[in-house]
């Protein structure tokens, strides 16, 4: 191809880049808009404790497993074919998320939700390498549908807010089947048909690598007893095990293993399960936290995370100059030092979460890192495989994406839900049940409060406040302990 029809090309992909965004933009928000939407959901389907973390945590743990399946579908049978296939499954799902009578039926069209974005993500990044073959345009159509994943995590608790104060949580979901029925007909319209691939797609291997990334993912998501998390991960272990002894000796594989040889995958892979448990675990305490603690509506906690959306925003603009100057590891690191520097503010606690200039800092610095981090992670990940593996490559990027949300969401819940635990001081003279409620969470201590005296219910509320701002403060030093590491270690391999 000579260079002014390779020219031509790239300028007719780029409106293209509004289909793939669409469908990508509403995935990433499927992961967060429940977390400012939740306590409005509670009080209307009444979910017990654990089955408010499968609410959230089923979404991207039912995607992370399908991934690579669905991932190497598209480079075998067709990319359009399995995208517009996931829009549909993911706006059905999204009909039967915001009629679900209750708990049980939300639950289950969650997962098919999952499965619809599972369909989806991979695709979508995969066909960049297609449509953007020179690695100039690529690396800013990544940077754009980069930036749109990022922000679209960020921007789900704003939309719930608003959306929430004023129509309910279900309207959190009608949003979607609008956007997807015109992404459907676009993507149908100005799309263009990927040939059929010539490598055969190996089944067994896809239900091994589904089996085996749902054992690792129930593990790190389940919250129930340990001893299930412990033999959902040793069968998980066991069937990627087997999947890749198969990948070794069947040729062609389903998943070229060689790619984790090259320079700077597997520090791409962890720097994407770092920056999305931190994005999406952080995300939902920070909600919880501007509500509970500063006492904000459900809209002005959500302006607050602005602040994480625009230095998102920006920084995904600002990477692809940069990886062409300085290259993928340094700005990778980079990006895993400004997030560590930003999350001091946070793990400081209420001294600095209380102030707006301080707190302001600290959001838009974490939102400006995880940006250059995400987005030359991706970048390394696409730029590793030929063309006709993307989805492959594309895959294995967004099943770190996913296990990270589900990893952030469970993980980080837990551990500011055991310190919340821990540290509430809950006054003498409260009644044995309101007591075991208010220890639920500092949401369900404003219920418990409300049946108590002014006194007993003031002390109550300001133990909550107390004990909530503490689970931050230790998850935000947790989650700036690991970016330092990754900092560390990204600088010193150099790749």
């Amino acid at each position: 191809m000579t260079t002014a029809r390779a020219e031509r090309a790239v300028d007719r992909a780029w409106p293209l880049l509004v289909v793939l965004g669409a469908g990508l933009f509403l995935v990433a928000v499927d992961a967060t808009v429940l977390h400012v939407a939740l306590p409005d959901l509670v009080r209307q389907l009444r979910p017990g404790a654990a089955a408010q973390v499968w609410i959230v945590a089923i979404y991207p743990l039912t995607a992370a497993p399908l991934l690579l399946p669905f991932g190497t579908l598209g480079d075998r049978y067709g990319r359009r074919r399995v995208l517009v296939g996931g829009y549909v499954v993911f706006g059905v799902a999204s009909l039967g998320c915001a009629f679900a009578p209750n708990v049980p039926i939300l639950l289950g069209f969650r997962a098919l939700l999952g499965c619809g974005g599972a369909m989806i993500m991979p695709v979508t990044m995969s066909l960049l390498r297609e449509l953007f073959p020179e690695q100039r345009h690529r690396r800013t159509a990544i940077a754009v549908c980069s930036g749109i994943a990022g922000t679209g995590s960020v921007f789900g608790p704003i939309l719930g807010g608003v959306l929430v104060e004023t129509w309910g949580w279900r309207a959190t979901f009608l949003l979607n089947p609008p956007v997807i029925l015109a992404a459907v007909a676009l993507a149908l319209r100005w799309l263009p048909r990927s040939p059929p691939g010539r490598r055969p797609w190996d089944a067994l291997s896809a239900a091994l690598a589904a089996g085996g990334v749902l054992g690792i993912a129930f593990a790190i998501g389940h919250p129930g007893s340990w001893l299930s998390a412990v033999a959902s991960g040793v069968i998980g272990s066991v069937l990627i095990g087997l999947f890749l002894r198969r990948q070794r000796r069947t040729d062609p594989p389903l998943l070229d293993l060689t790619l984790f040889r090259l320079p700077g995958v597997r520090a791409a892979v962890g720097g994407v399960l770092l920056v999305m448990s931190t994005l999406v675990g952080l995300g939902l305490l920070f909600a919880q936290y501007l509500q509970v603690v500063l006492g904000l509506s459900p809209t002005a906690a959500a302006a607050r995370l602005l602040l994480v959306l625009g230095a998102s925003a920006v920084g995904s603009v600002a990477t692809p100059s940069l990886l062409g100057r300085f290259g993928n590891a340094r700005v990778r690191t980079a990006g895993f030092a400004v997030a560590a520097v930003s999350l001091l503010v946070p793990a400081a606690g209420s001294a600095t979460l209380t102030s707006p200039v301080l707190l302001g800092a600290g959001l838009t610095g974490l939102g400006l890192g995880m940006a250059l981090a995400l987005t030359s992670s991706t970048d390394t990940l696409l730029s590793a495989t030929s063309a006709d593996q993307a989805g492959g490559a594309a895959a294995v990027e967004k099943t770190g994406y996913e296990l990270g949300a589900g990893f952030g969401t469970t993980v980080f819940g837990s551990l500011a839900a055991a310190v919340y635990a821990g540290h509430l001081a809950v006054p003498a003279g409260v009644p044995e049940a309101a007591r075991r409620l208010a220890l639920s969470g500092p949401a369900q201590a404003e219920a418990a409060a409300a049946g108590l005296s002014p006194r007993l219910a003031g002390e109550v509320l300001d133990a909550a406040r107390a004990a909530c701002t503490a689970g931050l403060q230790v998850s935000a030093a947790v989650a700036c302990g690991l970016f330092l590491v990754a900092a560390l270690a990204s600088g010193k391999n150099g790749y």
